[in-house]
């Protein structure tokens, strides 16, 4: 039997989410607790609810070829007749491997092969696949906290604890706060089969050969970019763009004006006249004569910590949480704020250019790698860093000099965290991971369930890749998926949706395939970039080898909210839980700001301490 070709539409107000049931009369009951305006996007050949959820509108596609039944969830450059046709052709689950970085977009695919249903996300992050168990049966969703409502899931508080670390390290970087939620490793696909009863994680997913050189690595990113943009811009819907006068997203925003007869794009004025991002973003302007460009002063958002707690000392409503304890949440008032300006000019659909940053400018231990196969090059490259850097020369020769596996550097790592005195010298930006620190305001409680969990994980942690630099590549962008998946899901509806189109797979690829020697250099400001792009990109910008920053408005929010955010250490979930002691954080907030002690520890514990309080007081469905 060849079913018809199908495109679903899905709308309903709230978060875009969806769950997958196995064929089970459990499962169709556990879907009928779904919350209102959930509806059955596909259906098993029994009639029960396959796939339900909330989607947007024109992000779902169906093709069926006998018993073979393929799904794509999200952006995707396949058409109806190539999914068709694709759907003929798949027999075996690893015919779906090439399928991640042979389409264009950012997309989950579901494909039902010989009884089996095998669901994936995407290599980078931003689009992830969770599971857990049901009685015998196992269900899987797109986002933690709908599955965790589904399962009445309770608080894993090891887990928790765990997300107050700074830089929590690889593999633990996927531990979900819940009980019985599991995350499928980005690049990996759960696979279960007909029943529910039986589960399996494989990898489809594996970093290219960094191999092409920046002029064979340019063609391919530009490609990759331009299919990119013109997936998002398909369709007669409004789109607008971040124009920050960044190389990042102002390539975007080129790209996509070339798609299309008109473009909003925004531009915040930074009150910093050290910062010059305005003045590359309307030289870029200049050169749009069709672009709508919209300069808006900074305080038209909300500042650093603004937004967090309203006038009555009530933290962020339910909806605005990620599924997962995050510190993007001090940035979703502000996403929420941008939200409505793009709105405001009718857009349904908007650019960004998060990701670019870390495909682009590269992991520093590459340095390390590169010491050891062209030794003349490292030491000029160095030399050349340590000027403009400053970094410290001990510290750093110590981490390019020291050849433990990583394995070994985890639980080196986790022996001096267990220890904690006296202070231990931070590892340089080329070692395996930075250094473990808990925040002073850490219980010892939690600082034991914290040195448990690395323990055990560092019996058997492998790295992502046995180079040092594609390891930190990779974690960076997995990372860094994760966190602008968390910020999507701040203003992401049925009706409007925030997309990074740095962080595709066929992006990912096209930039992990360039040699790092080439890719990345300290004389050059994003040679690959500026080489897929200079027939776009304005060729003053071309020359630009600054990048702004946001200290002076974060110095400011601080100062502005700090007594509202220090309330919140008043009745602080988090130590009830026994995992944080107040006072110290009360006397942080007493101080005035400073990069170094408030831009990194404390804006982690807020978004655990606001998602541990919202998930406390209301089921996850009401997120969803």
């Amino acid at each position: 039997m060849q079913g018809p070709i199908k495109e679903i539409e899905v709308v309903g107000a709230g978060t875009p989410y969806f769950v997958v049931l196995p064929d089970h009369e459990t499962a169709t009951a556990a879907a009928d607790r779904l919350p209102p305006g959930a509806a059955q996007i596909m259906t098993h050949r029994s009639g029960r609810p396959w796939v339900a959820g909330r989607l947007a509108p024109g992000q779902v596609l169906l093709a069926e070829h006998g018993d073979t039944r393929l799904a794509v969830i999200g952006h995707c450059s396949v058409s109806a007749a190539e999914l068709t046709a694709t759907a003929a052709k798949v027999h075996e689950p690893h015919h779906l491997d090439r399928l991640g970085t042979d389409w264009a977009g950012s997309f989950h695919l579901i494909a039902l092969i010989d009884g089996r249903v095998h669901i994936q996300g995407s290599a980078s992050g931003l689009r992830r696949v969770f599971h857990g168990r049901l009685g015998a049966l196992t269900l899987a969703a797109d986002r933690a906290d709908a599955l965790a409502d589904l399962l009445d899931a309770s608080f894993d508080r090891s887990a928790l604890a765990l997300r107050l670390l700074v830089s929590v390290p690889h593999p633990l970087t996927d531990r979900t706060p819940w009980q019985n939620v599991t995350a499928v490793p980005p690049g990996s696909r759960l696979t279960l089969s007909s029943d529910g009863r039986q589960q399996a994680v494989t990898s489809w997913w594996r970093a290219p050969e960094p191999v092409l050189s920046l002029e064979d690595g340019a063609a391919a990113l530009r490609q990759a970019l331009e299919t990119a943009v013109r997936v998002r811009s398909d369709g007669a819907r409004t789109i607008t763009a971040d124009l920050s006068g960044g190389l990042d997203s102002t390539g975007l925003t080129m790209l996509a004006a070339r798609e299309r007869a008109s473009l909003t794009a925004f531009t915040m004025e930074n009150p910093d006249e050290a910062d010059e991002d305005l003045r590359w973003a309307r030289t870029a302007a200049a050169h749009l004569p069709q672009l709508n460009h919209i300069v808006y002063p900074a305080d038209q958002l909300p500042g650093f910590l603004g937004g967090l707690v309203d006038a009555d000392g009530v933290p962020l409503p339910v909806d605005v949480l990620p599924d997962e304890p995050s510190s993007a949440v001090v940035s979703a008032p502000r996403m929420r704020a941008a939200k409505e300006m793009a709105t405001a000019h009718g857009s349904r659909l908007h650019l960004d250019g998060f990701g670019g940053d870390q495909l682009l400018t590269g992991h520093p231990g590459y340095e390390h790698d590169l010491l050891r196969s062209r030794p003349l090059l490292a030491l000029k490259r160095l030399h050349t860093l340590h000027e403009l850097t400053g970094f410290q020369r001990r510290p750093a020769l110590r981490d390019l000099l020291d050849g433990r596996s990583y394995r070994h550097w985890l639980a080196t790592e986790t022996a001096a965290l267990a220890r904690q005195r006296p202070p231990r010298p931070q590892n340089s930006a080329f070692a395996w991971g930075g250094t473990l620190r808990l925040p002073r305001w850490i219980t010892p409680e939690a600082g034991h369930l914290i040195t448990q969990e690395l323990r055990h994980a560092a019996g058997t942690a492998l790295p992502l890749a046995a180079a040092r630099g594609r390891h930190g590549d990779l974690l960076e962008i997995q990372n860094t998926g994760r966190m602008i998946r968390q910020l999507h899901q701040a203003v992401a509806t049925a009706d409007f949706t925030p997309a990074s189109p740095f962080l595709d797979d066929q992006v990912v690829h096209a930039c992990l395939a360039v040699r790092p020697d080439e890719r990345v250099t300290p004389w050059e400001l994003k040679p690959l970039l500026k080489a897929a792009l200079a027939d776009v990109l304005p060729r003053e910008l071309l020359t630009r080898r600054t990048k702004g920053d946001g200290a002076l408005i974060a110095a400011e929010g601080f100062e502005r909210h700090r007594r509202d955010i220090a309330g919140l250490w008043d009745s602080s979930a988090l130590a009830e839980l026994g995992l944080i002691d107040p006072e110290p954080l009360r006397a942080l907030f007493r101080r005035p700001y400073s990069p170094r002690l408030h831009e990194r520890a404390m804006p982690t514990t807020i978004g655990c301490e606001l998602w541990t309080r919202a998930a406390r007081r209301a089921p996850a469905a009401a997120r969803t």
